[in-house]
């Protein structure tokens, strides 16, 4: 569209140039029913310059326009999903700590904070397995926690041998 422009302005300059570099013969000209007499010669070449420029021009404000329009709906559609991301992002967020905190009030691990007294952590009673005697061991010597292994280092573990394919 520059481009376009450029050659415009070069094409007006050049057509100023015919106009006045002393062409000043005259002639009669005719259209359809129109007749128009002592016309300067320079006249049509005017003119058909301005009608070109002026459709060039109207095209370039229309593709400008349309333009302006996709970038704008890609711009809103981009910002809509970024805040809907980040809505997500925080709630898992929020999630995660819910789920650490109720995982170390039954795993025993007594809550402070503040002037509040310390949560008494709360067991849920568990199956024994069949076959077993005794009820499981609940004297403070639990496995401390463990975060979760990713999908990759779940594959890793199971070509590299070290442990069996699993949750």
């Amino acid at each position: 569209m520059i481009l376009f422009l450029l050659l415009l302005i070069v094409a007006a300059g050049i057509v100023a140039v015919y106009a006045t570099s002393g062409n000043a013969g005259t002639h009669d000209v005719t259209l359809w029913q129109w007749h128009w007499s002592a016309v300067p010669d320079w006249v049509p070449v005017v003119l058909t310059a301005v009608v070109f420029g002026g459709l060039l021009l109207l095209y370039m404000i229309y593709s400008g326009m349309v333009h302006g329009v996709r970038v704008g709906s890609m711009r809103r559609r981009v910002t809509t999903r970024e805040s809907a991301i980040t809505d997500l992002r925080r709630d898992n967020q929020r999630l995660r700590e819910e789920n650490a905190r109720v995982r170390s009030e039954l795993r025993g691990v007594a809550a402070t904070s503040g002037d509040r007294e310390p949560i008494e952590s709360t067991t849920t009673p568990e199956r024994e397995p069949v076959g077993a005697g005794s009820a499981p061991d609940r004297s403070g010597s639990a496995a401390p926690y463990r975060t979760r292994a990713t999908f990759g280092e779940r594959v890793r573990a199971f070509f590299s041998g070290r442990e069996p394919a699993g949750y």
